[in-house]
């Protein structure tokens, strides 16, 4: 059975926040105001000015839509495989819809860059390597453009890497398919 939620007053939270940093154990703290030890560390950090609603608090938005603006929406969403409303609305508010509306034909593309740029960093890596242990000999401009190169190729590939985790989070139905032909091709 799922417990009662309890709104702890500002100054049980402060009392909470201080008497957890004193060293009183969140097992205790948890029984006596009556919450989980998750709440009391999250409370313990927010009163400290650390935690997630203090580095970014959120806000519940209402707004008026009609009903077959709203069954549109749900259809919408659906379809891109989000799990319910409220995470297809925040992927709309940071702007993340317009990655999923690639086409079939763009998402291989994007997933052969991405390989591609994975295996020009693994390839630079190895050639570093090489110049490191000495079987290599390079001036110190080229060892500046290699240096340049390997760190472009890197920061490519992890940020074409996140993408593409993000795209497989938010419901990208046939990646694998997709990164297999890419990979094969």
């Amino acid at each position: 059975m799922k417990a009662k939620r309890k709104n702890l007053k500002l100054e049980q939270r402060i009392d909470l926040a201080r008497r957890y940093r004193a060293g009183e154990p969140a097992v205790a703290l948890a029984q006596v105001f009556g919450v989980t030890q998750r709440h009391v560390a999250r409370v313990a950090k927010e009163q400290t000015g650390e935690g997630l609603s203090v580095r970014d608090p959120s806000e519940t938005v209402a707004f008026r839509a009609t009903q077959s603006e709203l069954a549109a929406f749900d259809a919408e969403w659906r379809a891109r495989g989000f799990a319910n409303r409220s995470q297809a609305l925040n992927a709309v508010l940071r702007g993340r819809c317009g990655f999923l509306d690639l086409g079939q034909g763009e998402l291989a593309a994007f997933a052969m860059s991405w390989r591609q740029a994975k295996d020009l960093s693994d390839d630079l890596r190895a050639l570093s390597k090489a110049v490191v242990l000495g079987k290599l000999t390079l001036s110190d401009q080229d060892r500046d453009l290699l240096i340049d190169l390997v760190n472009l190729t890197r920061g490519l590939s992890r940020e074409m890497g996140r993408m593409k985790d993000a795209a497989r989070v938010r419901g990208g139905k046939g990646w694998d398919a997709i990164e297999g032909a890419a990979r094969d091709a």
